[in-house]
């Protein structure tokens, strides 16, 4: 049985009831393809919409009693608003946005019950299992977030709730910070002309795995780390903090003032507290096995022989 299939054995609003029809707008994307096999597998009826492929929005809208977009961040709002006038107060209207202020807004257009919700995770995770979800129910009846709620955590998935003001104020700092600073590392290794599979012969375990974690930011798509970064309300902020940690790190610079770094760093240690030495208790563990991995990947085929054999003796 799975974590879906448990939920018979609650109570719930008759109207979310498994067998009613779920519309996904973008239902061919990545996001779109995992949430649209979340909800078949949790009993509901299934229909996408996307660009060049029917049926239309329009139609699939019409026929759904829950909407889902699953589109491009910087699409979301537009797509919204060109397909409000199809929409009733019987439906139950959700989006997978990274931010959730402005789309939120502009569902909370219409008559219809109103459900922000951000994954933070990916289309290609291969199980549900420990990942988080942020919701941001705005309109809609308690009782029936609360069976919705339930569908998610019996999958596994933690479920966070705020406001969606919360949220991308914590965007601000979880995605645009650390998004920003990987971007420009990125820029700054481009104009250095830098060769990363140089540095790797130099490299120790901890700047593999930072480097690894920057490699991975640029394989995915540049258009949504874009949006995420341009449309956050907060990035002004992030960028202002950022200017002036640069001219500080400038002017020691230029004054010869190690004291200035130093009394920098502590305290923003001091700020993080005994987070750092969790942190680095866990990376710890994350370098060794990113060392034994390394190992075992780069060893040559007559040492790997030569220990298969010592494991079979």
């Amino acid at each position: 049985m799975t974590g879906c299939e448990e939920k018979d054995r609650t109570r719930h609003p008759p109207f979310w009831e498994p067998g009613r029809i779920i519309g996904v707008i973008g239902g061919r994307g990545e996001m779109g393809r995992l949430f649209s096999d979340f909800f078949r597998q949790c009993g509901y009826k299934v229909i996408a919409a996307d660009v060049g492929a029917p049926p239309d929005a329009r139609e699939v809208i019409e026929a759904s009693d829950m909407v889902l977009f699953a589109v491009p961040l910087h699409r979301t709002v537009p797509i919204i608003r060109d397909l409000l006038p199809y929409v009733h107060s019987r439906h139950l209207l959700m989006d997978l946005s990274s931010l959730k202020v402005a789309p939120v807004k502009e569902m909370l257009r219409s008559s219809s019950q109103v459900l922000g919700l951000h994954p933070m995770f990916g289309g290609r995770i291969s199980s549900f299992e420990g990942q988080t979800l942020v919701a941001c129910p705005v309109r809609i009846e308690r009782e029936a977030w609360e069976f919705l709620r339930g569908l998610f955590t019996r999958m596994g998935i933690k479920v966070k709730e705020c406001t969606p003001e919360e949220h991308d104020r914590m965007m601000s700092v979880i995605q645009v910070l650390f998004h920003m600073t990987t971007m420009l590392t990125g820029r700054v290794l481009r104009e250095l002309g830098v060769d990363i599979s140089d540095t790797l012969e130099y490299t120790s375990p901890s700047y593999r795995l930072e480097i690894n974690l920057l490699g991975r930011i640029f394989a995915q798509n540049p258009a949504l780390y874009s949006a995420i970064t341009q449309m956050n309300p907060y990035t002004r902020n992030i960028l202002t903090l950022l200017k002036e940690g640069l001219e500080s790190y400038e002017n020691w610079y230029g004054s010869e003032n190690l004291e200035g770094f130093i009394e920098d760093f502590r305290k923003s240690a001091d700020h993080l507290g005994p987070f750092c030495r969790t942190a680095y208790q866990e990376s710890s563990a994350y370098l060794d096995y990113v060392t034994r991995s390394f190992h075992a990947h780069s060893a040559p085929k007559g040492d790997e022989r030569a220990r298969e054999a010592q494991d079979s003796s």
